[in-house]
């Protein structure tokens, strides 16, 4: 496969699929937020092999395969309820493929023929070298909003 080549079939990217009639974004990123939690509580020790990616192959990876388009070049979120922040999640390696693999709320679902494991743990390497993201209160304009009449 060539560089620029999408295999992708599985489920599409969410975003180019219609809103689903009856959800509320608040109840969607309620539901990646639980899902991120309970996946943190049920992580497991992993070993040094199970966790090896590369991060820099990682971020090609993340932006060939078009995962950018909803979460962000740098797994900072994208729109609303479409793409979460997956950047430095509270999730082991394993817990991330699987949920790739069978994802809740409105990521598709991806098989290992459409996105191999060692693509995805190439993946996680990179998410998990991103800094972590500031308080609001450490970033001026955020923290000007936060306070009554912020504007």
């Amino acid at each position: 496969m060539g560089k620029g080549t999408m295999r992708l079939r599985d489920g599409d990217c969410p975003a180019h699929n219609p809103p689903r009639r009856g959800r509320s974004p608040l109840a969607l990123i309620a539901l990646v937020v639980a899902a991120a939690g309970v996946s943190a509580q049920q992580a497991r020790p992993e070993t040094a092999a199970a966790t090896s990616g590369d991060p820099v192959k990682g971020r090609e990876h993340f932006i060939a395969y078009q995962c950018a388009y909803c979460h962000g070049t740098e797994g900072q979120g994208g729109q609303p309820a479409v793409g979460p922040r997956i950047a430095r999640v509270s999730r082991s390696a394993d817990s991330f493929i699987a949920y790739v693999r069978k994802p809740s709320g409105r990521m598709s679902a991806y098989s290992e023929a459409s996105i191999p494991d060692v693509v995805l743990r190439d993946v996680y390497a990179y998410l998990r070298s991103l800094p972590q993201a500031k308080p609001a209160t450490e970033i001026p304009l955020l923290d000007q909003l936060r306070k009554p009449g912020g504007r």
